[in-house]
């Protein structure tokens, strides 16, 4: 095999430099403005950079596609605006960003990068026979894509690797001091320039004219041993659990609805690698595939749509059960469409699902608006359920209010229940903590239905397994003076939910038994046990303060405890505990301890 020269990579590369003149330069300014964030702070990379990174990252696939779809019109010249339009889309994107830095973004802008990037790469799948179709042609094409996708990965991944252990080499063993950033620039250069660059510097332009199908044995291996065997497995155990569901007359788990989509996207890959040799090679299994996978998976979508309505029935509609639901459509459409339909172009299948793509991630048919417009439906309906039962919500009642404002609140969307409680949710709830870049608290959904006075019922006996949270997080700038005087020794103490913790102080070994919630102290001397003191009964008196103890008096928040060898006092300084089932489990805390011996 003749390995290619230098004078070989560097014609393919100003050739496909001249056939993507566009998305390279995309790919390499993108790149290189990258580079040099990373040389100044690696950390306003996805801070302050965040929304300059998805788009160009969204930018990459969009203009491949364009391109691609391009060479296929019998005047490409005619479609160099479709370029045009692309790159004024990406702007608009990124212009509608809003500030991502820290955690307090609304979700949904990630959400729709995500589902343009998909909508983009389904795009490019299909580009080449948007207005052309055949389906040799078409086979050609989705193998080429995989080709060039391994083989640029493979060639950008070792690249990278070597010059990885270059630099580690060259640190070693000359005792230079390489900046720990310069690996983040290599990676960014090799995924970003070199990775773009070989994916497209060998990909076929005649697509149209690529009818020869080569298939070789390797894939039909693969396909026969491998994927197949894999559909029929999953074949029998979700048609065993359908079986299950009925002879106990149960409904199906929400978990069952993503096995069968899995099920479904295996069975439609099959038919695309399939699909040219179906008819034409030796082999009963994969002759038999089409169209027995499809009939034996229409009563399996029934399934699917059993159970994310009996999700949308219990809990209303939120994106991920959105998503799910079109997903379910679509299937059940493609799933007829390829047994009814007598030309069955596979062309069908990613231009549908990228239409679903761009529909569902605007209007108030998007998975946003419905979303909301359900949860804020379902609050409605428990609210007032509630309130005709004087306020006393039972666990459950409690957990799905909760739930719902904690993510209206991450969607920045509180206020739409203000017309339903009566009260300015922005004001009850809003974080105002100095400093802070949050719009809502940590603990929004307890501070508005402490505010609203709703209350859990002591006799429910559906007890909420994520019980009830209180906390105390004062803010940075509160003064707190102290008199140390009369003790010998101070240290800060700090416990969480994993772990006993120990420590020493003066004479003494502390430990803090998770379990027991008691602090134990021991003399170094002999090992023997000095005293006890158990926290579970000031936890409960805290509680009677409310989930949000902010505003506890500090004389309240001080736990003194002594014997005839020490006295001790304990000032907590954070706190944050869970009752559930009327016992206590402690999440974290931070305390002073004050110490001296009798």
């Amino acid at each position: 095999m003749k390995l290619p020269s230098i004078n070989d990579m560097t014609e393919k590369a100003l050739m496909a430099f001249k056939r993507f003149p566009i998305t390279l330069s995309w790919a390499i300014t993108g790149s290189l403005i990258f580079i040099g964030i990373v040389n100044v702070d690696a950390n306003l990379l996805f801070d302050e950079y965040s929304g300059l990174i998805l788009t160009f990252i969204l930018g990459v696939s969009w203009f491949i596609g364009a391109r691609f779809f391009i060479e296929q019109t019998k005047n490409p010249k005619k479609w160099d605006w479709l370029k045009l339009i692309i790159l004024g889309l990406l702007v608009l994107f990124y212009s509608h960003l809003p500030d991502l830095s820290g955690y307090d973004h609304d979700p949904k802008y990630f959400v729709r990068f995500f589902l343009y990037i998909i909508a983009g790469h389904l795009f490019l799948f299909a580009a080449p026979f948007l207005l052309n179709w055949n389906s040799k042609a078409y086979w050609n094409y989705l193998k080429s894509i995989c080709i060039a996708i391994g083989r640029s990965v493979l060639f950008s991944g070792v690249l990278f690797l070597g010059l990885v252990l270059a630099l580690a080499a060259i640190q070693a063993l000359f005792d230079i001091d390489i900046r720990p950033e310069r690996y983040g620039q290599l990676f960014i250069f090799c995924l970003g320039i070199v990775n773009t660059w070989t994916y497209l510097s060998d990909f076929p332009k005649d697509v149209l004219q690529q009818a020869t199908i080569n298939y070789n044995k390797a894939l039909e291996v693969f396909v026969k041993y491998i994927l197949i065997p894999l559909m029929c497995l999953y074949i029998v155990i979700l048609y065993a659990y359908s079986l299950k569901i009925i002879l106990e007359w149960s409904l199906p788990k929400g978990w069952v609805s993503y096995l069968v989509t899995a099920l479904a996207f295996l069975g439609f890959i099959i038919q695309v690698m399939v699909n040219p040799i179906q008819k034409t090679i030796k082999s009963w299994v994969i002759n038999k595939f089409y169209p027995w996978f499809y009939i034996l998976l229409l009563p399996l979508i029934a399934l699917l749509f059993v159970a994310i309505f009996r999700r949308i029935a219990d809990y209303g509609i939120t994106e991920n059960r959105y998503f799910v639901l079109i997903i379910a459509f679509w299937i059940f459409s493609m799933v007829l469409f390829l047994l009814l339909s007598k030309k069955k172009q596979l062309k069908v299948l990613p231009i549908s699902l990228f239409i679903l793509a761009l529909l569902s991630s605007f209007g108030f048919w998007g998975a946003f608006s419905i979303s909301k417009n359900s949860q804020v439906k379902q609050f409605q309906k428990v609210f007032e359920q509630v309130s005709v039962n004087e306020n006393i919500a039972s666990n459950e009642q409690y957990e799905r209010l909760s739930s719902i404002i904690e993510y209206l609140a991450e969607g920045k969307s509180l206020t739409r229940l203000d017309d339903i409680v009566q009260l300015s949710t922005h004001e009850i709830c809003k974080d105002t903590t100095e400093g802070s870049k949050r719009t809502y608290g940590y603990n929004a959904p307890q501070q508005l239905l402490d505010t609203l006075g709703i209350e859990i019922d002591e006799n429910d006996q559906v007890r909420n397994s994520n019980g009830k949270s209180f906390n105390y997080f004062p803010s940075w700038d509160k003064n707190q003076t102290f008199i140390i005087d009369d003790y010998e020794y101070f240290s800060q103490i700090y416990f969480n939910d994993h772990d006993d913790y120990k420590m020493k102080i003066g004479e003494f070994d502390i430990l803090y038994h998770q379990k027991n919630k008691v602090i134990s102290f021991f003399s170094q001397k002999d090992s023997s046990l000095v005293h006890k003191v158990p926290i579970s009964e000031k936890l409960l008196n805290l509680s009677k303060y409310g989930t949000n103890m902010d505003n506890v008096p500090e004389e309240n928040l001080i736990l003194v405890s002594e014997n005839n060898q020490i006295e001790v006092k304990f000032i907590f300084t954070e706190l944050g505990f869970q009752i559930i089932n009327d016992s206590i489990q402690l999440n974290q805390a931070r305390t002073f301890l004050f110490l001296k011996e009798k």
